[in-house]
């Protein structure tokens, strides 16, 4: 099968054309047009395309018909051409690397000289954190609070959900990671921990974007409660809340020292997490770790709403896990299920 010369800047009937003309030179317009399946103007047009690239020349014997020039002299002229063209694009491409290598030298100085770089917006965090991840080469570590939208058991009245607002505040899909940012990651090879809190396995589109992150590479892992939402890249740069109770705001730490307690943080809950796949059964007390979680919460003082939120659950949930332990510790109250939970060393 002839090679196409599309390579060199021809069009198929072009190509098509030159061959033809290669192999016989004196071949009658009306001839090539039937051979080549062509219109007379189409010819002509064809022709014009030829002599413009400078693969046909005034024949010597009559300088009116237009005579094909050998390949060696008319294709490699194209192809020096061509290799011209390339190495000024390459130029210009070196040149473009290194401004933008410079600009972002100069942009990152800049905020590392300045005492604090706080993020308000949607947009500014995810530009910057794409900025960030652009220059991350071997680890990226989330916490992720977030659970996604959260349904109510079939059954449940309209009515009946007290937590509309927290849900709402943790429902917003601001607080994932950004699926796009982590596929590029784990294609560079950059090393991917993300964890979530246990009531992520209930939700199905949340599970499902941990299953995409796995398939790529990535490791996916579930503990009761997060502290905080947060990302730290290569060990040394983080992205934290700027208020705790609004997902749509951040403030990034530099250096490995003042970042190094933050993946401590990381590292221990990631121990002692579970990966996704795992199912998170009741332990032979009859209990969960989200019981356990509970229990902690509650007994620090925090309220249902606080509960609910470090847990990313509901407060009717809340409730019934409330309900579970008392039961399972034979406690009348929250105050006597913490005091019996301590007594037997659950609370550690």
């Amino acid at each position: 099968m002839p090679v196409a010369l599309q390579a060199f800047g021809l069009s198929d009937p072009a190509g098509r054309l030159y061959r033809e003309l290669l192999r016989a030179p004196d071949a009658t317009d009306a001839g090539l047009t039937a051979l080549l399946g062509l219109t007379p103007d189409e010819l002509l047009s064809v022709r014009s395309e030829l002599a413009d690239l400078g693969l046909l020349r005034p024949s010597w014997d009559d300088p009116a018909v237009l005579h094909p020039v050998v390949p060696e002299l008319g294709l490699a002229a194209l192809l020096a051409r061509r290799e011209a063209e390339l190495l000024a694009h390459r130029q210009e491409f070196e040149q473009a690397r290194a401004a933008l290598g410079q600009l972002r030298a100069e942009t990152e100085a800049e905020r590392r000289h300045t005492r604090t770089e706080d993020l308000v917006g949607t947009d500014a965090i995810r530009d910057r954190l794409a900025a960030l991840g652009a220059g991350t080469v071997s680890q990226v570590l989330v916490l992720s609070p977030a659970t996604g939208p959260r349904t109510e058991p079939a059954g449940t009245s309209a009515g009946a959900t007290t937590d509309a607002a927290t849900n709402a505040t943790n429902a917003t899909a601001d607080t994932l990671p950004d699926e796009s940012l982590c596929t590029e990651l784990l294609r560079r090879g950059v090393e991917l921990r993300v964890l979530f809190v246990d009531a992520v396995r209930r939700h199905p589109a949340v599970v499902e974007y941990a299953r995409r992150l796995v398939e790529l590479g990535g490791s996916v892992r579930t503990v009761p409660t997060l502290p905080l939402r947060m990302v730290v890249l290569d060990r040394e740069t983080a992205l934290l809340p700027l208020d705790p109770e609004r997902a749509d705001t951040a403030t990034v730490l530099h250096g490995r020292g003042p970042v190094a307690a933050l993946c401590a943080l990381f590292d221990g809950l990631w121990h002692s997490a579970a990966p996704l796949c795992h199912p998170r059964g009741r332990d032979p007390n009859g209990m969960t770790a989200q019981h356990y979680a509970l229990l902690r919460i509650l007994q620090q003082g925090d309220t249902d709403v606080v509960a609910a939120r470090k847990l990313g659950i509901s407060e009717r949930t809340v409730r019934r896990l409330t309900a579970e332990a008392l039961e399972v510790l034979g406690a009348r109250s929250r105050f006597q299920a913490g005091a019996r939970a301590t007594e037997r060393g659950w609370l550690r």
